[in-house]
């Protein structure tokens, strides 16, 4: 569980955000990523979670968005859910999970996410 005290309206925009999982995937023969988020949504704004595929794992906030899944519904746990279609890849390719919200002072809490590939 990670609390994201004041989430910031930027991905990446507190130290908190930046640990909410990293995952390598073997791209060959993939069409799509299904991303899965557990969160308790605090706070007025959207809560944005962003997919992103890290081009230089030397620069890991760098990189490719492959989808967002957001939550402007009332406070609340819940599971977010999407699947995002892939260009043709091959390799081993880091994907990042980041936030922000619409609104700087938002504290969602964290829970898990999961990555799957199809």
């Amino acid at each position: 569980m990670i609390t994201l005290t004041n989430v910031t309206t930027q991905y990446d925009g507190i130290a908190a955000a930046k640990a909410l999982g990293l995952w390598e995937v073997k791209t060959d023969g993939v069409t799509s990523l299904k991303l899965a988020v557990y969160h308790n949504k605090i706070g007025t704004g959207t809560i944005s979670y962003q997919l992103l595929e890290v081009t230089d794992p030397a620069l890991p906030g760098v990189g490719v968005e492959i989808g967002v899944l957001s939550d402007a519904g009332l406070a609340g746990e819940r599971i977010l859910r999407g699947t995002f279609a892939l260009t043709p890849r091959t390799g081993w390719r880091f994907y990042r999970l980041r936030v922000k919200s619409t609104v700087a002072g938002d504290d969602p809490v964290f829970y898990s996410a999961s990555l799957g590939a199809e």
